[in-house]
């Protein structure tokens, strides 16, 4: 396996192929309006303020891999979780799933070399997905939102 084919895989993986976790269409699979801002006693973010973070992180660092400017500064991590309420729940889920779909198709089309070129950045922002996937089940769990069947199976 090639480096654009590991961080493909990776990619799919966060995205919407179910290996070692579950991807990001499967946890999101399902859950409303009201049951995504929901919030546990032990979490800090709401599912929807974490893709509204991962939803701007991948948009930016998809904006960036493109090398198209992006005159993006963050000044408070923070205020990621909190960045589109005015979009409802249904259009950021699309447009997050897309903007995954879209690094799919963007690494697919790429050599070798360029990939290399942004691989620490490629590498991280896939930590991050997984990361926050994590963050997702551990949420709908803890607010009975899990159907076991989909996986992960383990409770709390």
């Amino acid at each position: 396996m090639n480096t654009n084919e590991l961080i493909l895989e990776q990619f799919r993986a966060c995205h919407s192929k179910n290996t070692w976790f579950v991807s990001l269409k499967t946890a999101l699979g399902g859950l409303s309006s009201k049951q995504a801002s929901n919030k546990c006693e032990n979490s800090t973010n709401s599912i929807r303020e974490i893709v509204e973070h991962l939803n701007f992180y991948n948009q930016l660092e998809l904006t960036r891999f493109k090398s198209l400017p992006d005159n993006v500064s963050v000044l408070d991590n923070n205020d990621t979780f909190n960045h589109s309420q005015e979009t409802s729940w249904d259009v950021l889920v699309e447009e997050l799933l897309n903007t995954m779909g879209e690094w799919e198709n963007e690494i697919g089309s790429c050599d070798e070399k360029y990939i290399e070129k942004f691989i620490e950045s490629l590498t991280y922002i896939n930590l991050h997905n997984a990361y926050h996937i994590g963050q997702i089940i551990y949420i709908r769990k803890s607010l009975g939102l899990w159907d076991k069947s989909q996986g992960i199976n383990y409770t709390f």
